[in-house]
């Protein structure tokens, strides 16, 4: 999803709430109907699972993340801004929770990839760097050192188990062309080199969206990633073929185990999804067969983490034609109203399974 639907204010506002923390646990992830038997490609899985808290009509983002750990204990933590002031938007005290959220989250038994942007789209402009400046020139030393900054007070004051650098950065590629992606895979580089310095065992990512990767015309672009080699530890990558392919019975075998000639680290997937929306030619049913399809293909893949795009569905209001636009629709687990489709019991089956 392109720069990071994280600038969307889908969440509502953050401050406070966790304040009634267990009030929402009891009201919004309670399940009235009896779970939908399923059966999996899987007996036990070697990694974690998780969503993207977005919510339901209610707007109530602290109930969002509590039902969220029902499909696992992973959660996309995105906040605005994402680029230059993560910093110091992640370290403010919910004076509720007397904590920041970041850590209030964590106290509540998830694991937040934390989320760290260099572009981001701006009207009028398309891909620019994330700092207000319009500008998109990522060799400008002074963005490198601020960009640097942000990314070492954030792994020194929370050490997260997971940070991601920068969101589909082949975006960037697509839009500016090879020379501007050149800047910024060293900029990455110099971010990774900043956040091992200040936490070492933090797992640092860089997402790729793996449509641009490799359904656009023309050859893969498979040699981009191998330009951010030694600037991550989990190669993060996004997901959505239901764009390109009729069916997930098309997608072929080798869709996405071709992705391993190319990087020696595990795989994090951070979006993945297939829309439910009929305008669109999606169904519930086919968001099942392609989660078992997805299960199938990468099988024999060194998989971190697999985390649903998102918990709820986008509202159509929030179609704005270009961050969100109509074909983020029916991307959700659940309903926007809040009731659960078909794949949200086979997606929290293969969160019970034996595993991490």
């Amino acid at each position: 999803m392109r720069s990071s639907i994280g600038n969307w204010a889908l969440w509502g506002p953050l401050a406070g709430i966790f304040a009634v923390v267990g009030a929402c646990l009891s009201h919004e992830s309670a399940e009235t109907a009896a779970p939908e038997p399923v059966e999996l490609p899987l007996t036990t899985r070697s990694f974690l699972t998780g969503t993207t808290p977005s919510v339901n009509r209610t707007k109530n983002p602290a109930a969002a993340f509590i039902l969220s750990k029902e499909v696992g204990r992973l959660t996309m933590f995105w906040v605005t801004p994402n680029g230059i002031g993560l910093f110091q938007q992640v370290s403010k005290q919910n004076p509720a929770a007397k904590k920041t959220n970041y850590e209030a989250i964590q106290d509540i038994g998830l694991i937040p990839v934390i989320h760290l942007n260099p572009w981001t789209v701006q009207p009028g402009k398309g891909v620019v760097r994330n700092d207000g400046s319009g500008s998109s020139d990522f060799s400008n030393p002074d963005f490198v050192a601020r960009m640097c900054e942000e990314a070492g007070k954030i792994a020194e004051r929370f050490r997260p188990r997971y940070f991601s650098i920068g969101n589909e950065i082949n975006s960037v590629h697509e839009w500016l062309g090879p020379k501007t992606f050149e800047d910024l895979a060293a900029l990455e580089k110099k971010l990774y080199e900043t956040i091992k310095r200040a936490s070492a065992e933090t797992k640092v990512l860089v997402v790729f969206s793996y449509s641009q990767l490799v359904d656009l015309p023309g050859a893969p672009r498979f040699h981009l990633v191998e330009k951010l080699d030694g600037s991550y530890d989990v190669l993060g990558l996004t997901t959505y073929p239901w764009k390109n392919y009729e069916i997930p019975e098309e997608l072929p075998d080798d869709y996405y185990s071709r992705i391993m000639k190319y990087t020696a680290k595990p795989i994090g997937f951070t979006e993945i999804a297939w829309s439910s929306d009929k305008a669109q030619g999606g169904s519930e049913q086919e968001q099942v067969e392609f989660l078992l399809r997805f299960l199938k293909l990468t099988r024999d893949i060194p998989l971190e983490f697999v985390s649903w795009a998102f918990l709820h569905d986008l509202p159509q209001e929030s179609v704005t034609g270009f961050i969100i636009q109509k074909t983020h629709v029916g991307l959700g687990l659940r309903k926007y109203d809040g009731s659960p489709k078909r794949v949200w019991s086979y997606f929290r089956a293969l969160s019970l399974l034996p595993g991490p």
